[in-house]
């Protein structure tokens, strides 16, 4: 019996109390063999670990992990039977609804048949360049609708798509496009200085291609695609086949490629748009970058029900607003940062935004803001918690017209979530724990990163690193990031990238840097910085040196200076980043 995606507002197969409009979803099922709870883990419990070319299992023998063997079951005939890929839901997208307007920017509009042309010409070409299933191809670009093309065209022949990071500085870029190895990478004219600043260092790329215009060291986008024949190439694509990799911060101060399979990308895409009740009446605002989850997921679920996908470059809510009022958008994300200047820029009251019937965000972090925002403009909030391991959507809880915010979220469909202590046992109702994750939406590891990847699935779970406590009814509450991670504007930074930075400056001697509250962005970067005896330097350089080695949005936006008597620490001399947390932030701070 095939099992019908959970949700609190479903009865049958009709959502009875979704988002605005009641729909049927049969054509959402999904069944998984995946679901079923496994035995509580232990030291012979199975990790599965997905690389580009096929799907490894490894065996857990006690603290030594140990590889015995490598099998490739992507391509035998019952998983390729039982399986679902983005391909294939794409593929039944393009046929059921052709005549459809499926992406559009402010100058440019594609028909879903349109777009499925396109994709085809495109994916030829890249097959015309010796490219093949799994390899990989880099992408640097802003949202626009070649980058859906890219996606799609991907998808149809097994390429995996490298997705970078615009915001990163040049040596960062390098570093991923280093160890992602891609054989082709297309990039937007905006961001050409950014690759010349490292191209020479890369061997791997043997065609560059631009977006925009070219010139004798890149490829034109549009003449490379229309020299595709545009027949669908219909390669064989397999579920555990690797879609894309998305970049998030490590621990240790380099990005980490979270790679996602065809089956985990189809699986958000599906668990969105059931959710969320979307259909063909449903248009998104796609400012997210499509290197991030919140973009590519929300992409998918648009294409999977026929909506409308609103490609816009960047976070300019007045053009958003243009487009939700010609186009009749109806949802998007509003993150810190994006939020309160959706809410207050004063063009808003010039727009019709009666078709915009909700949106999805952070609520935790500024209710006030996600109140008026409800109340203003008469719609739902999807308090969000989630990330790109898993999916944006692993849990959400609805905030009505005005109501004020609840910190309880429930559990998203298609995952198994346990709160776990250190030995990895199930904690008791209203008691702290890690957020552990199962399910085919989890990614499959970090590219190319073993002893990350090993690291992250201790125990056969994902671990999310985060502090979560799951309540009576079953909700759960977000705690603590276990790893004091810092989420401002909607991008992930981790203190210790940071602080690598800033104490590579020759004035100073110690660095604590933590995330304060912040109105605008959600939180903010602030650096509590120690300088050497007899060294004096200000805030602003401290930020000038961070500019010149970090992306913008890791850079503090606060910096705070203390003697080395006014750090506190623990008995062994750890400092203690809760008590610095609770130090006032002043207008002086600012930088």
């Amino acid at each position: 019996m095939a099992a019908v995606f959970g949700s609190p507002r479903e009865a049958g197969n009709t959502v009875v109390d979704g988002p605005s409009h009641a729909h049927r979803c049969d054509q959402l099922l999904y069944d998984d063999p995946e679901l079923r709870r496994p035995a509580q883990p232990g030291p012979s419990s199975l990790l599965l670990a997905v690389t580009t070319k096929g799907l490894a299992v490894e065996k857990q023998t006690g603290l030594d992990d140990n590889l015995l063997h490598s099998v490739n079951v992507s391509d035998s005939p019952v998983a390729l039977a039982q399986g679902i890929t983005l391909a294939g839901i794409l593929r039944r997208s393009f046929r059921l609804y052709g005549h459809r307007l499926a992406v559009v920017d402010e100058h440019t509009r594609l028909t879903y048949r349109e777009l499925d042309e396109r994709s085809n010409r495109l994916a030829n070409a890249l097959i015309d360049t010796g490219l093949k299933r799994g390899d990989r191809i880099g992408v640097l670009s802003e949202t626009r609708p070649e980058y859906v093309e890219i996606y799609a065209a991907a998808a149809k022949v097994g390429l995996t798509v490298i997705a970078l990071n615009i915001r990163l500085h040049p040596d960062e870029l390098a570093y991923c496009v280093e160890t992602a190895r891609p054989l082709l990478l297309m990039t937007s004219g905006a961001h050409v200085p950014q690759i010349d600043a490292f191209r020479n260092r890369v061997s791997s790329v043997h065609t560059w291609i631009s977006l925009d215009t070219a010139d004798g060291a890149f490829l034109d986008y549009e003449e490379f695609l229309l020299g595709g024949e545009e027949t669908d190439p219909y390669s064989e694509v397999a579920p555990n086949d690797i879609h894309n990799v998305l970049y998030t911060s490590g621990t240790t101060g380099r990005p980490k490629g979270a790679m996602i399979t065809h089956r985990a990308a189809a699986i958000r895409g599906l668990r969105l748009a059931q959710w969320f009740g979307l259909d063909e009446r449903d248009g998104f605002v796609g400012w997210l970058p499509l290197f991030h989850c919140g973009g590519d997921e929300s992409l998918y679920a648009t294409l999977l029900t026929g909506g409308v996908f609103a490609a816009v470059h960047k976070a300019d809510v007045k053009l958003m607003y243009r487009l939700i009022e010609r186009e009749k958008l109806t949802w998007t994300l509003l993150l810190p940062g994006v939020i309160t200047d959706f809410l207050h820029d004063s063009h808003r009251r010039d727009h019709d935004l009666s078709s915009f019937r909700f949106a999805i965000g952070y609520a935790n972090m500024m209710p006030q803001v996600v109140k008026e925002l409800t109340r203003e403009l008469n719609i739902r909030f999807w308090d969000a918690y989630g990330q790109t391991e898993t999916s944006y959507l692993l849990a959400h809880g609805e905030v009505l017209p005005g109501a004020e915010p609840s910190l309880h979220k429930s559990p998203a469909p298609l995952l198994d979530v346990m709160i776990v202590d250190n030995d990895m046992i199930e904690v008791p109702v209203g008691i702290p724990g890690e957020c552990v994750v199962r399910g085919p939406s989890v990614m499959s590891g970090y590219l190319d990163d073993p002893a990350a990847t090993a690291e992250a699935f201790r125990g056969g779970w994902l671990h999310t690193g985060d502090i979560l406590v799951r309540n009576e009814d079953g909700t759960l509450t977000f705690a603590d990031r276990k790893k004091y991670l810092i989420k401002t504007g909607g991008e992930n930074v981790y203190p210790a990238e940071v602080e690598h930075v800033i104490a590579q400056h020759e004035a100073v001697q110690e660095v604590c840097v933590l995330g304060v509250p912040d109105e605008h962005w959600g939180e903010a970067v602030k650096a509590v910085v120690v300088l050497r005896p007899g060294q004096c330097v200000s805030g602003e350089e401290i930020v000038a040196w961070c500019r010149q080695r970090l992306a913008s949005y890791k850079r503090p936006r606060y910096v705070q200076f203390l003697g080395p008597q006014d750090i506190p620490r623990s008995t062994t001399g750890k400092v203690l980043r809760h008590e610095l947390a609770r130090l006032p932030v002043s207008a002086e701070q600012k930088v």
